[in-house]
This record gives C-alpha cells, sequence and structure tokens, in this order.
C-alpha cells in the first residue's frame, strides 16, 4: 500500500551531531505517507533504522553529560506521538508528549 496514493504529502526532516570523539552523525526521518522511516549515516555508509506509522514527522536532538538525545515528534491519523532515543535506553520508546 505504501507509496500507492501520491497524493498524500511526502515529507522529510533530519538532524545531526558531532559526538565526543568529533564523529558525525546524521538521522533523516522520510515519509512516504503511510510510514517514517530512519536512514542513519555513523561515519560508515547509510543504514536503514527504525520505522513509524506516520504521514508526518519533526525531530529535535541534544546533548547532556549522558550523551545524545532525540525526540521524534510522528503525526498519524491526527495524533502526535513522541518517540524517545536515549542513551541507556535500547532502541525508541514512546515519550510523555500528550497532543491537547
Amino acid at each position: 500500500m505504501s507509496g500507492d496514493n501520491p497524493s498524500y504529502p511526502i515529507g522529510t526532516c533530519s538532524t545531526s551531531w558531532f559526538d565526543g570523539a568529533h564523529a558525525l552523525h546524521i538521522r533523516v526521518y522520510s515519509s512516504d505517507g503511510y510510514t517514517i522511516t530512519e536512514r542513519c549515516a555513523d561515519g560508515n555508509g547509510w543504514t536503514t533504522g527504525a520505522t513509524f506509522p506516520g504521514s508526518q514527522a519533526s525531530v529535535i536532538t541534544w546533548a547532556d553529560s549522558a550523551g545524545q538525545h532525540l525526540r521524534l515528534y510522528v503525526t498519524n491519523a491526527n495524533v502526535t506521538t513522541e518517540y524517545c532515543s536515549d542513551p541507556g535506553t535500547p532502541g525508541w520508546t514512546k515519550g510523555q508528549y500528550v497532543q491537547p
């Protein structure tokens, strides 16, 4: 079904950061109208990361003493869900953001 309806918006958002060793990390989140797909560049070429149901996304990242934190906000069926990637926690977890 993915990509079958050209009237759905196609969107991309991205973020990047340098780690403590000065290596560049890039994340790109693209939508085909149904699914958000994460693409990762960590110095060894591009790889595919997680997928999320949704048509739109936005992302923010920051670093603290624990490491790099990412927050991905995905809209699916008019509901926005926060996904979190944090140091010491494997994969993505649902965050506390609640859409008003």
